[in-house]
This record gives C-alpha cells, sequence and structure tokens, in this order.
C-alpha cells in the first residue's frame, strides 16, 4: 500500500538524488556483463612435468580467450588495430578464471576453461586504441536451414538427408553477438513449418517456430547443390533472408567452394560458419559504439503503474549505447526521462528493441517508449504479411553479401 500511495503522488518533478535511485537500483544487466565472458576454451598442453604443462595451457587458454572476445565485439576491419598483448599481458584485463573437464598426465594437461574479463578495462583498451567494437547483443536469430539437392526433388526442412541442416547443427557456435537457435526438427517444428512455407515466408509457420525458440528473429536459408560433395566438386548456393518483428530483409547470397580433401560434413559445417561469420559481422558493424557523436532525446514512457516502470528501469538497464537517464516527472500513467546516448536514434531504437523496449516518434514528434508487448499487443515475434504491411524498420537491411569461395 506504502509502495501505491508513494507512486500515485510522484507527478512532480524529482530530485536527482532520487531518479538516480529509482532508475538505477536493482542488480546489474546479465546479458550485458555476459558478453565479456568466453566459455569453453580448450586446452591441451605437453611439457616436461603436469605443472608445466598446466601452466602453458592456462597462458595459452587466455591469449585464445582474448583472440574470441576480440573477435567477439570488434568488426574485421578495425581488428588490427587491437594491440598484441604477450604473455602476462591479458592477465591485468581478466577478472578471474574457471576450469572444467580438466585431465592430466604425468606430462599432459588438457582442460575447458572459461574467462570473465574485466568490461571496463577491456573497453579503455579499446578506446584507448581507436578501436571501434559493438556491445549490442540480439535476440536469439532461429535458423531455419532448407536445403535443395539440385536433382529437381522438393526442398527439403525436416526430411533427411538435409546435410545443411546438420552442418548448422555441428558448425557455427553461437557465442557472438548474434545468438543462435538451430531447430531440434520435432513433431512440433513439423507441425508449425514445412520447406516450402518457409521460402514462401509464410508468417503464421515462422511466428509459430519463433514463439516456440523465444527467437526475435527467423533466418530462412536456402542451399542449392551442384556437383558431388562426395568426390569433392561441390558448391553450394547459399540465398538467405531474415523476417522479424515488423520486417522482412533483403534477400543475401553467397557461394562456396568445397575445398581439396574437405568430407562433405566438414564442406557443410564450414559453409554454415561462414555464413553465420557474415551474419555476426554485419551486426557488429551495424551496432559499434560511436563516442564521438553523443546526443540526448527527452522520452515518454506510458505505465500501467508501477510494475511497468520497473520493467521499464530493468530492460533499459545495462544498454551499452545509453550513457545516462535522468527522469523529469513520475507519475502513476506516465514517465519523462532524458536519454543521452551514442550515435544516432536509428541505433538507439535498435538497441532497445533487443530488450522489448519500443522506441517510436508520436504525432506530435515527441519520442515515445514503449514496453514491446504494449506496442505490439503481443508479446511474441510478428512476421509482416507482405512488405508492404511493414512498419518502417529500424534499421536499414544489409547489403547484399558478395560471392565467397
Amino acid at each position: 500500500m506504502r509502495f501505491r500511495r508513494l507512486f500515485g503522488a510522484l507527478a512532480t518533478p524529482l530530485l536527482p538524488g532520487l531518479v538516480s535511485a529509482l532508475l538505477l537500483a536493482g542488480e546489474p544487466a546479465a546479458a550485458q556483463s555476459d558478453i565479456f565472458t568466453v566459455r569453453a576454451v580448450p586446452v591441451d598442453k605437453t611439457a616436461e612435468t603436469a605443472a608445466a604443462a598446466r601452466q602453458a595451457a592456462i597462458t595459452a587458454g587466455h591469449q585464445r580467450a582474448f583472440e574470441l572476445l576480440v573477435d567477439r565485439l570488434v568488426p574485421a576491419a578495425q581488428q588490427g588495430k587491437v594491440p598484441v598483448l604477450g604473455p602476462g599481458l591479458v592477465e591485468f584485463y581478466v577478472r578471474d578464471f574457471s576450469v572444467n573437464n580438466e585431465r592430466t598426465s604425468a606430462v599432459r594437461y588438457l582442460a575447458d576453461l572459461t574467462f570473465r574479463f574485466n568490461a571496463e578495462e577491456v573497453r579503455a583498451l579499446l578506446r584507448n586504441s581507436s578501436v571501434g567494437f559493438a556491445e549490442t547483443r540480439s535476440k536469439p536469430l532461429l535458423v531455419l536451414p532448407v536445403y535443395d539437392h539440385g536433382d529437381g526433388s522438393a526442398p527439403r526442412l525436416w526430411l533427411e538427408p538435409n546435410p545443411w541442416r546438420t552442418g548448422w547443427s555441428q558448425g557455427p557456435s553461437s557465442d557472438g553477438l548474434v545468438p543462435l537457435r538451430i531447430p531440434l526438427g520435432d513433431l512440433s517444428d513439423v507441425a508449425a513449418i514445412d520447406a516450402q512455407r518457409a521460402l514462401d515466408g509464410d508468417p503464421a509457420g515462422l511466428s509459430a517456430i519463433a514463439n516456440a525458440y523465444g527467437a526475435g528473429a527467423v533466418l530462412v536459408s536456402k542451399a542449392t547443390l551442384t556437383g558431388d560433395p562426395e568426390v569433392g566438386s561441390a558448391q553450394l548456393a547459399i540465398t538467405s533472408r531474415r523476417y522479424e518483428v515488423g520486417r522482412q530483409g533483403a534477400i543475401t547470397r553467397e557461394n562456396f567452394t568445397q575445398l581439396p580433401n574437405a568430407s562433405p560434413s566438414a564442406f557443410f559445417a564450414r559453409v554454415a560458419g561462414l555464413v553465420n561469420a557474415t551474419l555476426q559481422e554485419n551486426w557488429k558493424q551495424q551496432n559499434v559504439l560511436q563516442f564521438g557523436n553523443s546526443r540526448s532525446i527527452v522520452v515518454f514512457v506510458p505505465l500501467g503503474g508501477l510494475s511497468d516502470w520497473l520493467e521499464v528501469r530493468k530492460r533499459i538497464d545495462g544498454i551499452a549505447a545509453i550513457q545516462n537517464v535522468g527522469v523529469t516527472t513520475l507519475s502513476r500513467g506516465q514517465a519523462e526521462m532524458q536519454i543521452s546516448f551514442l550515435g544516432d536514434e536509428q541505433r538507439l531504437t535498435r538497441a532497445l528493441a533487443q530488450r522489448d523496449l519500443f522506441l517510436s516518434l508520436r504525432d506530435d514528434s515527441n519520442w515515445e517508449l514503449t514496453l514491446e508487448g504494449a506496442a505490439r499487443g503481443t508479446g511474441g515475434t510478428a512476421i509482416p504479411q507482405a512488405p508492404g504491411s511493414q512498419v518502417p524498420p529500424p534499421q536499414a537491411p544489409p547489403p547484399e553479401a558478395p560471392a565467397a569461395q
């Protein structure tokens, strides 16, 4: 009852100290700190003694974990500017590490190591080196791998053999800024959508399977085979389209050739990994933090009660592009905030959308921030019926990818 009376009374400007307490109290954003954790780094070292092998493995693990973190955050064009940290220097940027699956002999040490990096120190290293980097993690992306054997048979999604789906299951890791979901192909998946409906962009089917896997978007990726992978002469033509709330992306096309002596399974897994690398790279480029471009906007937040305000506060906490949030007024029905952020409104809109917050311009030209479920009328993923029915997208679709060998 005391909370209810307090919240109803907050219709006048708030004191700065109270603003900070209301906005910033609570647990830190776990998802954001998780970006600076690199899990399951395999190490395997041999030395004259078990102790020496262990030390060599841990040193190598630090180096490898830092490389993986840089690859996660930094676009390819910027990675050459990252300082090379020799043995003993990487440890300065690591908060702690843990060991799993440890195995040892008299001269050999094997384990899987998980490293938790100090986010502030890593950010300072990259910024001081003028390295562009991204921290915004997207909602999970569900991949629907449709396989065309090229022999005139119908495309396959769930039916076996589908080496393209197997390649996605075995190939790409899911620890980038775009987390991947690969469907199991169980009875509920089969009931939700089939290969042809996926290729047609069927809204009901895509929404159903996206919601089943908690995905914010669906990538329909069709692989068309020419040649024979059993004799090493295969080529894959990959055609992909991304579907998400309110929009469908441009079609991207890539072509890949089987490497000499590569097995069929290794070929499909490699191509899946390369397609994933393109997805990750596009996302990093679109979300690089623009430290030289800072601005501020006033935002109105419609509220249904105290629970809405607490939810908005929790979701906005930890968004890397947001530098500061000040609350001007807070009442039972609405909050007025001033948000200072890096980049432009387009990037801010995209970052907020990953936390199910919808930023838009009202008819009176003021910005409004709405909980995604309230804004859309649904808490699930909604796929557009057709390009003409789409909500204006918060970002331009990625350019068509060049052919790759």
